[in-house]
């Protein structure tokens, strides 16, 4: 039962668990099914051809199923289309319009939508599923004349046959319209979920750097900017800091481009580990990283400060090698006046003067 649940709950949502070909073999059952049990009622009732019908109509059902290849949707949903409106019109025919067959050709109209709307088997969805409907609508019609012109059928059937068989149809036509029209709502927010979720894949490659994980120079533009005017309307004020690995070449030469890539990786993890939930930091290029900090100078300084330590700290295992490495930072802090391009190049001339005086520092000066 759990897993059941789980399969309800995950089919309202919009998960997917079933294809198109398992659907199709499931709706060809359920027909067989149907008629397998009208046949049965005809005998009963003492319709002897007629359940004969039925029979041979449920073993087509799963000939088509089990032989016919469930690529070939369009012929197959036709075939079944055209069994039914066959079906219907000769039993509304033969038994009477009392007996309620000509709302199976109804039922026909929400299975056309969903088929035409929701299975990627059509090329025009609207244009066949208005078709259909209208063909359906023109049988429904013209029984109704039929039945005017020609009142009464070619089988004699009691009260009790016809109250039976509407009982059967009516609750046919109710099933099958909230089933389809219920199956068309799951399939399409299954759609609109696998959509939303390429939305935020398509995003997520837009905005983030695919080596570490971190946002790219793009996104981060983006930010500065909502930053700078944060700045200014608000006063809120930022700190700049960015970090290069040093003697990175030395490591690519060293230990291979492979191990090179895992340094950044850990790299990009220990900021992401160090920042706060309205910080954000990115891949600026190659070893060089980029981190605006909601505060001023000093608290931006600790932060780079208590990064260097832990970056110092680090010991990256790739391919059999232990390496050690250490970054060095320039800092700034906003000033109102100053553009973004002035900011990121003061920092970057205060990482130059570290890099020039040892490395492995902060410089804030």
């Amino acid at each position: 039962m759990s897993n059941l649940k789980h399969y309800l709950d995950g089919i309202k949502n919009g998960k997917e668990y079933f294809n198109e070909a398992f659907k199709l073999n499931v709706i060809l059952n359920a027909i067989c099914v149907i008629n397998a049990a009208m046949s049965i009622l005809l005998f009963a009732f003492g319709f002897m051809y007629l359940g004969i019908l039925c029979g041979v109509i449920a073993a087509f059902y799963q000939v088509l199923r089990v032989f016919v290849p469930r690529e070939i949707y369009r012929t197959i949903l036709l075939i079944g289309f055209v069994e039914v409106w066959l079906y219907a019109g000769a039993f509304e025919i033969m038994l009477g319009r009392e007996c309620g067959f000509s709302m199976l050709i109804i039922a026909t109209i929400p299975a056309v939508f969903y088929f035409a709307l929701s299975w990627n088997i059509y090329d025009n969805k609207e244009l066949i599923s208005f078709l259909f409907s209208v063909v359906a609508m023109a049988e429904y019609v013209c029984l109704y004349i039929y039945d005017i012109i020609h009142p009464g059928s070619v089988f004699e059937t009691k009260d009790y046959m016809e109250i039976t068989f509407t009982a059967v149809n009516y609750a046919l036509f109710f099933l099958a319209t909230i089933g389809f029209l219920m199956l068309l709502h799951w399939d399409m927010a299954q759609k609109t979920t696998t959509l939303s979720h390429k939305n935020v894949a398509l995003n997520a490659e837009a905005t983030k750097d695919p080596l570490t994980g971190l946002y790219n120079r793009r996104f981060m533009n983006q930010k500065l900017e909502e930053k700078m005017v944060a700045l200014q309307e608000e006063g809120r004020i930022f700190g700049l800091i960015i970090c290069d690995i040093d003697n990175f070449k030395k490591v690519n030469d060293t230990f291979g481009h492979e191990s090179g890539d895992d340094v950044l990786v850990n790299c990009a993890r220990v900021l992401m580990s160090s920042l706060r939930e309205n910080d954000v930091v990115c891949r600026w290029g190659g070893e060089e990283f980029l981190i605006a900090i909601e505060g001023n100078k000093r608290i931006t300084h600790d932060v780079a400060e208590r990064i260097r330590v832990m970056i110092e700290d680090m010991v990256v295992v790739s391919h059999g090698y232990s390496i050690k490495i250490t970054m060095t930072f320039g800092v700034c802090e906003s000033i109102p006046g100053l553009s973004i391009d002035k900011l990121v190049e003061i920092a970057d001339e205060r990482l130059y003067h570290g890099k020039q005086n040892g490395k492995n520092q902060v410089v804030t000066e």
